[in-house]
């Protein structure tokens, strides 16, 4: 086989894997409910405790830590035998860089269980050609318009953990047969805030990727590496957008419901959840910086007191003018809440 035709055909087979990926990414698992214990947490000690995944690895030792964190007891028989018959005999193995994203857990729930909301989105700004749809309660089917069609099943799912067990095909010029594999995402999350004290998250990624095809499998053992750049770069866009379009919900809640509005590949009740977290998230920050501002109003009327104590002067009651005698109280996060957001796509 010529050379050049091998990495052709293996830059599709990566896309392939990564349009599995990808979607599931989408899934950037990345549920998280922040749980107190940690919240109490030193956030500078919740970030160093994730450095040993800031970058992404194929090794054998991180392949097994990954079997070992998939909790093959809680899952159905079915789920189990579908998981097990790739993890045990893996054509490729990754694990993504983690990315640490500001975003509200319930809309990063929504994001994950709900990759199709994503592509939509994607495709309303004319950014891509790949379709993704909902064909059952925890199934999507997609294709990437050029041979590659995948369907994803949601096997599980917690507040630390999602799994998609992924099956995807590739049939065009770049290989004389239909091409298949499986593919099994495994998301995990943790809670971390960030250091400004707005709520984050860690998220990495395990893609367990088996071939059917013994010649590609060869090639994705020889072209690993490329492979791998492609689907860490994926995972990070992915990831980074999510937390676009969580911020968005907040500093722009309108344009965001408009945008919900216009989902046409998307069915009515993904849209009215979709809409109903916009809402949420909008919401939760408002009470946020009602009670920031009410904290720091506390505290001048409580200073101002005491000055005209001291003074004795008598106690005004326009807390607005005690608020102006601090200056400026308007916090970043307050500052950027405020102001008008809109989507970057992925480079």
């Amino acid at each position: 086989m010529q050379p050049i035709r091998s990495v052709g055909i293996f830059r599709k087979l990566g896309q392939t894997l990564v349009f599995g990926l990808w979607v599931a990414a989408l899934a950037l698992g990345l549920a998280v409910s922040f749980q107190t214990g940690l919240g109490q947490t030193d956030h500078r000690q919740q970030l160093q405790a994730i450095k040993e995944f800031e970058e992404g690895s194929s090794t054998r030792e991180t392949r097994a830590t990954a079997i070992r964190s998939l909790p093959f007891q809680q899952l159905t028989q079915q789920a189990n035998q579908r998981i097990r018959s790739v993890v045990d005999d893996v054509s490729y193995f990754r694990r993504m860089p983690a990315q640490t994203i500001e975003s509200d857990p319930d809309m990063y729930r929504f994001l994950v269980r709900h990759p199709e909301v994503v592509v939509n989105i994607w495709d309303l700004m004319g950014i891509t050609k790949v379709t993704l749809g909902r064909v059952g309660e925890y199934q999507l089917v997609g294709n990437d318009g050029a041979g590659t069609t995948c369907k994803m099943d949601l096997v599980y799912g917690s507040d630390s953990l999602h799994i998609y067990s992924c099956d995807g095909g590739y049939e065009g010029n770049l290989w004389p047969r239909a091409l298949r594999g499986q593919c099994v995402v495994a998301l995990h999350n943790r809670p971390v805030k960030l250091p400004d004290g707005r709520p984050g998250m860690v998220a990495w990624m395990d893609a367990f990727i088996r071939l059917e095809n013994a010649g590609a499998d060869l090639i994705v053992k020889t072209l690993g590496p490329l492979v791998a750049k492609t689907a860490d770069q994926n995972f990070i866009e992915c990831a980074s957008f999510l937390s676009q379009i969580s911020q968005t919900a907040r500093v722009n809640p309108q344009g965001l419901q408009q945008v919900a509005s216009r989902l046409g590949n998307i069915t009515p009740e993904v849209r009215s959840e979709f809409m109903k977290t916009s809402a949420l998230v909008s919401m939760r920050s408002s009470q946020q910086i009602n009670a920031q501002q009410a904290v720091t109003q506390g505290i001048a009327t409580s200073t101002r007191k005491l000055v005209q104590k001291r003074t004795n002067q008598p106690v005004g009651s326009d807390p607005d003018e005690a608020l102006s005698n601090l200056g400026d109280t308007d916090s970043p996060t307050i500052r950027m809440l405020t102001s008008e957001g809109a989507f970057d796509p992925p480079n």
